[in-house]
Parts: structure tokens; sequence; C-alpha cells
């Protein structure tokens, strides 16, 4: 299984890996990277970058205000963007922009020809696909709208009103939204919603296929922000607790096991997960443990502890907060700002 091999201190809120290759913004600003786990083989950029993403099998991007770098990692150069890059897709670059006290959503190639612009009311999420965007607004429009990516424009758009208000903990109303697009699987969109329910949409029409709920759990009727989309398996997944959830996406089925090794272990989770076909990573934050579920056996195969060293009883433990799984490493970064990185 996987085993420590570096941990980086100073590491601020973005990080990012291709290959064997990995950036990260540090607390103050500048961006660093490395080309192998070997701490010395890095290059330093000086700045003040509030975003980094990966803009090709060898290069990054990193975002500085409403401008962008892009960064070869072969020979290091870099070249210089007018724009902040939001979303790359193939040769596409998808940007949020203000022009005159208005803001577009604009496409580009990456040879810098503009494809299209559109007007934005302060988007919330963006998603693309092979012919599609999706992109969801606040609370002042409340629509979800589906544009064609070739010409950018507006194929359908889906309004949450109709799916009227709904009563939290507290039975404060509130209006049903959405809180992450999950993705796209057989001409369906998959919406996790601020009620705790999945919407599904007719990606072609924006018309509602169906809205599921929890039917398994024994109070809650919910899913947790955890759950993800499993394209390659056809599922929905969550761990949640000590229980894995799984919905069929052919039958829309909902399952629920507990693990009980995650009970022997004493182990919980209630934070996202990253996966792969043969496990579920996952962060115990208040164990301060990272785990991994085999997804066949449902046994807990690899745990790790975090260690504790110069931290005192008066502070937060050290705990997970953000894993990014890449090829053979899985890259946490914790609440102290130490990315820690295990391999295979």
């Amino acid at each position: 299984m996987l085993k420590d091999v570096i941990s980086i201190e100073g590491v601020g809120h973005s990080f990012e890996a291709v290959n064997d290759a990995f950036a990260v913004i540090t607390t103050e600003g500048n961006c660093t990277i490395y080309n192998s786990v070997d701490e010395k083989n890095c290059t330093n950029i000086d700045g003040v970058f509030t975003g980094l993403g990966v803009y090709s099998e060898r290069e990054f991007y990193i975002s500085e205000g409403f401008t962008s770098k892009i960064i070869d990692l072969n020979s290091l150069e870099i070249t210089g963007a007018s724009f902040k890059i939001d979303v790359i897709q193939g040769d596409r670059i998808i940007s949020s922009e203000k022009e005159e006290r208005k803001r577009y959503l604009i496409s580009r190639l990456k040879n810098g020809s503009i494809e299209w612009k559109i007007p934005l009311k302060r988007g919330k999420h963006i998603y693309l696909d092979q012919k599609i965007l999706v992109n969801s607004q606040y609370l002042d429009d409340g629509k979800i709208n589906g544009y064609d990516l070739s010409d950018g424009s507006l194929i359908w758009a889906f309004d949450f009103v109709a799916l009227g208000a709904w009563q939290d903990y507290d039975d404060r109303e509130k209006q049903t939204q959405v809180n992450k697009i999950l993705g796209i699987y057989d001409d369906k969109i998959y919406l996790y919603l601020n009620s705790g329910k999945i919407l599904i949409l007719d990606i072609k029409s924006g018309e509602k296929i169906a809205i599921l709920k929890n039917d398994k759990h024994s109070k809650f009727d919910t899913f947790g922000n955890s759950i993800e989309l499993d394209i390659k398996n056809r599922k929905l997944i969550q761990l949640a607790n000590q229980d894995l959830i799984e919905v069929d996406l052919e039958s829309l089925e909902v399952n629920q096991t507990a693990i009980e090794d995650m009970k022997s272990f004493g182990l919980e989770n209630f934070s996202l997960i990253v996966f792969d076909s043969d496990f579920i990573f996952f962060t115990d934050k208040n164990h301060q443990t990272l785990g991994a579920l085999n997804r066949v056996t449902y046994k807990i195969d690899w745990t790790h502890k975090l260690s504790q060293q110069g931290i005192s009883e008066s502070e937060q433990p050290r705990y997970g907060r953000d894993l990014k799984l890449k090829g053979d490493r899985l890259y946490v970064l914790d609440n102290k700002n130490t990315l820690h990185i295990f391999e295979n």
C-alpha cells in the first residue's frame, strides 16, 4: 500500500499535480514547482497567486488577479495571458472577465482566438463536457443553464423555483439551489442540492428526470456533500460516518453498507473523498487519521496517523483537509499548511 514519501511545509490553499511533477501556492502567495519528490529539484516563481491548475500534460497555469501565467515544465518558460483561467478542456479555455463593468463568460482556444462570450450573473459552478457547458447562478438568478460549447448559444435553462423551498434542521425555509455539480453520465447531469437531494436533468433538454433521496438512512433521507460520481463503475458513492452509500445509476437503487472495519479501527468520515477503482481514500479529522477503504472487501487496507509533534494541547490537532489522487500518488494538505505525499 501507500508509503509516506515527503512532507512540504508552508503550502497555502492550492496544489496540483501532473505526471511526476507537482506545484503549490505557498502561504506567502508564491508558486513552487517540483519536477520530482526531491525538494531540491524545484523552481520558485514570485508573485501573489490565487489560482493554480493543469494547463496540459507538461504545463501548469497560475492566476494572479485577472491575469494568468503558463509554465512549461520542460523549459520552465513562462508565457503570460491577459485573462484569468477558470476551466480548461482540451484546447478550450473558459474564463470569467469584466468588460465595461459587466461580467462575461468567454471561451478561447489556446491559440488565443475568442470563440464566443456570454453575459454572466455571478456564476457559481462551471462544468464542461465534450459538447456542453453547464453554469449555475447565485440566488439572484436561481437557474442552471446549459450552453453549446461550439458557439455559446443557450440550449436550455432550469429554474429552481420549480422545485420549491425546503426546511433546514432549524426549520428555516430555504430556496433549493445547487451545491455541487457531480458530473454527466449517459446524457444525464447529476446535481447535489443544498437540500441534500440529488437532482438528475436531461443534459440535452434540461428537463427534470428524477430527484434522488437516501431511502436507506434510518433518520434522514439526504446525502452528504462528500457524494461523488463514479462514471467507470456507474455509481454515485459516498463514505458517510461508517457507512458506504452507493447509488446504481441504471436502477437508481440506493444501497447502504456498514463498514465494520471502520468501527473496529474507531474511524469515521465526514469529509470529501477521493477514489479509484480499488480504493476510497478518506480523512478522519476527529482522529487525525487517513485511511483507504478496499471497495471489494470493504476492509480498511491502509491507515496513516498524522504526526502531532510540535503541536501543543491548546492548538487544534493536525488533520487532513484536502485530498487529491493523481496516478500512484495521494496528496494530502493538512490544516497546518503541510502537504503530505504518499506513493504506491
